[in-house]
């Protein structure tokens, strides 16, 4: 059997896209083919970015468009592909909403509808079980309480739904994805012998089964060639099974490359992540963790002791959003703290969207740009004029009886024979586009279908504020998610609530505030407001405010001290009323972030 490598990168020393390119590179030039090297990744983004970035290598450019994507891709979609080879299909939605007929006990159980269906308590249970390799009684004594929750009585009962779970799918013949793994494990006859290069990105989050698939598929790989990219120290999925003994071991022996160059985290975030990870590395006896901080970008750390109050960091931070054009991210563990943030965002008029919400593809923005932009015009089209693409923007929302052409080929063609400049609503209904009553409806919110009235009322407060603050941007700069959805994600300034409600394990904790903290670039805030008012570590993320002295003790540099103490001897009415460079005491800004 290959020997499977390490190559640790820290956050923001290019792994993914820098690193794994020159390695694919330096393999060609060896002449090794290129339907022969397999880099495998965990989502769907990570896999298309690293293939984006082959693709552009200049040894594979008559290569066919499509033809990079069997090898460069999920561990998913490879081993699925693998399953599809013996005609077994993929268990769905159409196959989950069949089993939900048979065992109507499946509707029953607490089961959030605006979530993906294969979200639902059953498959979560069953993959997490999967990926530890844990009886289901282990995996319900694990999670109990929870699972009370969502309607599960006791652990027969989930055992009883999960036996006939199996039976759907080998009656139907479907695999899920725990199926695809363990069929590839359990098949003596398929050990591939196609590959000469193996690379794992962001191995670190490998499961129990998967790592046992990857080193089976690695098998036949030359000596040296099977290769796991990632970083020990950013693995955060231990509530569904990551191998974190293997990854020690594996970077303990088999180190092969230490990337030390940063290219993104600025001094200051470089400095925070090295105080919070490296006790945890002096503990499991791994050498002290050291990459440079990206040159030329410095920053600066501010704490926000009360997010509900006014403060001089809080305003910092809005002046900074407000004012600039850099990216932004709040991010924390998980619940409440997601509907503390966007009511935070809401509050101030932030236009922002939620990383992992999608929608074929692209992230949805909490108010789409389309939205945003027929509110903004819509005065205009009452009172002045408006152009047709601006016109043509509202008929998605508007109900039919007010125009008398609609349908999408109608309304082009309506508007394409009569509508060559600019026109307001009056107009369009002396043209004989609108009917009369349409002139009444004043307001876009008033003019829109019911259906859309509902969703968009409670927002129009909000809406008024993003126009007044950001205009209408190409995209939103601000977003937020908890921790597990952004890693692998970069921007320019990350805020961070500490908040911890759902105590776990030290070593976990302090993984989560690592990762969270290097997302960023530049400036980066912590939220201590919504943590428990105790002075135990586990009551934040990561011991971070337990910790506060010794992880945000940064060295200072004697130019910034001079320059700041210049802004703060300015006159207050220079710089604004809501400048948070105000003329107080060092002392009053200390009191302040006790």
């Amino acid at each position: 059997m290959s020997k499977p490598y390490w190559v640790s990168g820290p956050p923001g020393t290019g792994k993914t896209h820098i690193y794994i390119k020159d390695l694919y590179k330096e393999y060609l030039d060896k002449g090794v083919m290129w339907n022969k090297i397999v880099i495998l990744s965990h989502t769907v983004n990570a896999a298309a970015e690293i293939l984006k970035a082959i693709k552009e290598l200049p040894q594979l450019e008559n290569i066919p468009e499509n033809a990079l994507e069997e090898q460069i891709c999920t561990i998913h979609s490879y081993f699925r592909a693998e399953s599809a080879k013996k005609n077994r299909k993929k268990y769905d939605k159409i196959e989950h909403d069949k089993f939900c007929t048979d065992n109507p006990v499946m509707k029953k159980w607490i089961f959030h509808e605006k979530k993906s269906w294969d979200k639902h308590p059953l498959y979560t249970f069953v993959s997490e079980k999967h990926g530890r390799r844990c009886t289901s009684r282990e995996m319900w004594l694990r999670n109990q309480d929870t699972y009370k929750k969502q309607g599960f009585s006791n652990v027969e009962i989930l055992k009883e739904l999960e036996k006939k779970y199996g039976e759907h799918r080998e009656k139907n013949k479907k695999v899920s994805f725990e199926d695809m793994l363990d069929n590839f494990i359990s098949d003596e006859t398929k050990i591939p012998d196609d590959i000469d290069v193996l690379i794992v990105d962001e191995g670190q989050d490998c499961n129990k089964p998967q790592v046992e698939a990857l080193l089976k598929a690695g098998t036949k790989v030359p000596e040296g060639n099977f290769i796991f990219v990632g970083d020990r120290d950013q693995e955060i999925y231990n509530y569904s099974g990551s191998h974190t003994q293997f990854f020690i071991e594996l970077e303990k022996n088999y180190l092969i490359k230490n990337l030390s160059k940063g290219l993104r985290c600025g001094k200051t975030i470089n400095t925070i992540c090295k105080n919070i990870i490296n006790p945890q590395r002096k503990r499991l006896n791994l050498p002290e963790k050291n990459w440079t901080p990206a040159v030329d970008v410095i920053g600066k750390h501010y704490w926000i002791p009360d997010i509900q109050r006014p403060n001089k960091n809080l305003d910092i931070l809005l002046d900074k959003i407000f004012n600039t054009k850099e990216t932004f991210l709040f991010t924390y563990r998980g619940n409440p703290t997601d509907t503390h943030t966007s009511g935070l965002l809401q509050k101030y008029g932030i236009d922002y969207r939620i990383v992992s919400q999608y929608s074929h593809g692209k992230r949805i923005d909490f108010v789409s740009r389309d939205i945003l932009r027929c509110f903004n015009t819509w005065d205009n089209f009452y009172k002045d004029k408006v152009t047709l693409d601006q016109i043509k923007e509202y008929w998605p929302y508007l109900p039919s009886k007010t125009f008398k052409v609609y349908g999408k080929g109608n309304v082009t063609k309506a508007f394409n024979d009569v509508i060559n400049g600019s026109y307001n609503i009056k107009q369009l209904y002396e043209m004989g586009l609108v009917v009369e009553e349409a002139l009444k409806q004043k307001s876009f919110i008033e003019s829109i279908k019911n259906k859309e009235r509902q969703k968009l009322e409670p927002k129009v407060p909000y809406i008024k504020k993003v126009l007044k603050n950001h205009g209408i941007e190409k995209k939103p700069r601000v977003e937020h998610d908890n921790i597990h959805k952004v890693k692998g994600l970069t921007y320019d300034n990350v805020i961070v609530n500490l908040s911890n409600y759902r105590i776990i394990e030290r070593d976990e904790s302090e993984r989560l505030a690592y990762t969270a903290y290097s997302r960023g670039r530049m400036d980066c805030w912590s939220i201590a407001s919504e943590c428990f008012k105790s002075t135990h570590r586990e009551s934040s993320l990561g011991g971070v405010q337990h910790d506060r002295e010794r992880i945000f003790s940064l060295p200072s540099s004697r130019g910034e001290e001079k320059l700041e103490k210049f802004i703060r001897g300015l006159d207050r009415e220079v710089w604004g009323e809501h400048s948070y460079f105000y003329e107080k005491e060092e002392k009053d800004d200390e009191q302040r972030n006790v």
